[in-house]
């Protein structure tokens, strides 16, 4: 899921190598145990009261900073299109923790309101312990996505009131939290530490409902953050891996795995050869450019988004009115893409910005998703996004590779993030 507030970020060095050395004879030190850094990844149909289709889901383990009072959150959404951990407060209930609410320098509460492409979330930022796998990051700030409306609520002229759907709860947001692991640490970065005025994103606020939030900045140390870019290790990226699917019309269910970390332990090494690595500007995009066009487009690869979304006017989408022969389109698939010869093949071209400026071909074909099995949850050939600026490389593009991500100002091997490859 694509943040559309972009940071313009250029945070410390992350990831520090220490080199040393001794005189004398080898010893037979044992070395350290690498760190577990393998989680699994499932794609099905999401937890309780929704129905979900392409979107890979982890379970993450939270505590209350330094004790046992701990929650395995399950069907947690992976996103490499956004950055920080994002939890629905009445799960964290459900599962025995409440995180007490960070506060600025007077005292007030800060919350967020984070703008998606689909919607909105809007909570307080709190401090946990996030492990994933045999990962620790400590005291990591998280959104607790204000699901009970009991926290003090966002201004009237924030876009978080007057500007499309909430994703606070767990039906809304189809997951029961968040999990961005994309190429930058925090999720505003810079230009939430200092711009006059504050940016429409984090707030001081006072008293519950409705209460008195006002915009302010906050030090990246303080913002939502990337809990890969706080481990002690592997904090400088991740691979996601999924399995090529079974069917082109869907399969029932996808597993697969995310490694934290590159070139840092022996499961996680960079090809020698054959591998893409498309740098990313400021705003974390690439460029693409669709089919044979000639205007470079801002994109990303994403697993936060269910489909390839790209416009193409000269392919039909998918409606309920029946277009003869055709016969009408099952009501979840409007808005997607329903060519008339399908699988239509297209094609784009990746470029990468900066030094990793590699250029890349992806063919991939588009299908009628009314043809679809019907129980499946896990599709390659779903496209959508008729009025979209942008090329978003989205969950279809994962199956059946691994895909790269570097976090900015580290390094992995010879590469320095922020990037994507594969």
């Amino acid at each position: 899921m694509r943040i559309t507030h972009l940071p313009v970020v250029l945070a410390p060095c992350l990831l520090c190598a220490c080199i040393g050395g001794s005189k004398g004879t080898a010893t037979n030190t044992v070395p350290p145990t690498p760190t577990v850094n393998t989680l699994a990844v499932v794609v099905d149909g999401g937890p309780p009261g929704v129905t979900a289709i392409n979107r890979p889901y982890v379970t993450v383990k939270v505590c209350v900073p330094g004790s046992t009072t701990c929650a395995n959150i399950d069907h947690v959404r992976l996103d490499t299109g956004s950055w920080g951990l994002r939890l629905v407060r009445s799960v964290l209930t459900a599962g025995g923790v409440t995180l007490a609410p960070s506060t600025d320098t007077q005292g007030h509460t800060i919350q967020e309101c984070v703008r998606f492409s689909g919607g909105q979330t809007w909570g307080p930022v709190a401090l946990a312990d996030v492990t994933l796998a045999g990962e620790i990051a400590a005291k990591v700030p998280v959104q607790v996505l204000d699901d009970t409306n009991t926290s003090a609520q966002p201004p009237t002229s924030s876009i978080c009131n007057s500007n499309g759907s909430a994703l606070n709860a767990v039906t809304e947001l189809g997951a029961n939290g968040l999990l961005g692991v994309g190429v930058f640490a925090q999720d505003c970065g810079t230009a939430c530490v200092n711009a006059a005025p504050a940016l429409d994103v984090y707030y001081g606020c006072t008293g519950t409902t409705p209460g008195v939030c006002t915009a302010e900045n906050v030090a990246l140390t303080g913002q939502v953050t990337n809990p890969v870019a706080l481990f002690a290790t592997d904090n400088n990226g991740i691979i996601v891996d999924l399995p090529k699917l079974q069917s082109n019309n869907g399969d029932a269910t996808v597993q697969g795995q995310i490694l934290f970390g590159l070139a840092t332990q022996t499961d996680n090494a960079l090809p020698a050869t054959g591998l893409t690595v498309l740098g990313a500007d400021a705003n974390g995009d690439f460029t693409a450019t669709y089919n044979g066009g000639t205007v470079a487009l801002p994109a990303l690869i994403d697993s936060g988004t269910d489909d390839y979304t790209f416009a193409d006017p000269n392919m039909a989408t998918c409606t309920l009115t029946p277009v003869p022969p055709k016969p009408a389109s099952a009501p979840q698939w409007i808005g997607y893409y329903c060519p008339d010869v399908a699988p239509q093949s297209v094609f784009a071209v990746n470029t990468g910005v900066g030094a990793n400026n590699a250029t890349n071909t992806v063919n991939f074909a588009i299908a009628d998703p009314n043809t679809f099995v019907a129980t499946a949850t896990a599709f390659i050939n779903l496209g959508g996004g008729q009025a979209s600026t942008r090329f978003t490389w989205g969950m279809p593009f994962f199956y059946g590779r691994k895909v790269y991500i570097g976090i900015e100002q580290t390094m992995s091997g010879t590469l320095k993030g922020p990037f994507y490859a594969y």
